[in-house]
């Protein structure tokens, strides 16, 4: 595997640095827009990857395919639930059209078929991305909202999360964020 960059050594090291209660202020920081100390969309991405590490997952942070030689995508992260490997890509926004979706969709057609997806926004998916996600087949990708990432950080929890949104994607054939699913409920 090559060697990562300075700048990524340094966020990983920041990243593994930070406890929950530093993570909440993270979070603050990242939905005021006020996080200086990294480049756009990095606090987020590292926040998501240092909240499943703190809850007991195995996780890689954020690398480029292929380890070396011209870039063919970034990947934020991914993190393991038990053999299943989870895909992350996270958009710091308020919301996000199908593109996060598609990318990952895309992402997850070069890997495995056990390989699963979760696409992070700071927060909300727009219909057009909440429609692709629901039809989308095979199912693959798990949505997380900010309201998600809320939960899983007052929780101090991230993997309970995660096994509840795949064993619904799992029952039901539909994001918890789908539309025909928030119906049900």
């Amino acid at each position: 595997m090559a060697k990562p960059s300075g700048k990524a050594l340094e966020y990983k090291t920041r990243a593994q640095g930070l406890s929950w209660e530093a993570l909440r202020r993270l979070w603050r920081q990242i939905q005021d827009g006020e996080t200086p100390e990294w480049d756009p969309g990095r606090a987020f991405e590292h926040l998501v990857v240092r909240g499943f590490e703190l809850s007991g997952l195995r996780v890689e942070y954020a690398y480029d395919v292929p380890p070396e030689g011209a870039i063919i995508e970034q990947i934020d992260g991914m993190v393991f639930l038990g053999d299943t490997p989870f895909l992350i890509e996270c958009k710091d926004r308020d919301s996000v059209d199908f593109e996060a979706v598609a990318k990952m969709r895309n992402q997850l057609l070069r890997r495995p078929p056990v390989t699963m997806g979760c696409v992070f926004i700071t927060g909300a998916f727009t219909e057009p991305a909440l429609i692709l996600a629901s039809f989308a087949v095979p199912h693959q990708i798990t949505l997380w909202s900010g309201d998600d990432v809320e939960v899983a950080l007052e929780a101090r929890d991230f993997k309970a999360r995660l096994v509840r949104k795949y064993n619904d994607l799992s029952m039901y054939g539909m994001t918890d964020q789908s539309l025909g699913f928030r119906a049900r409920r």
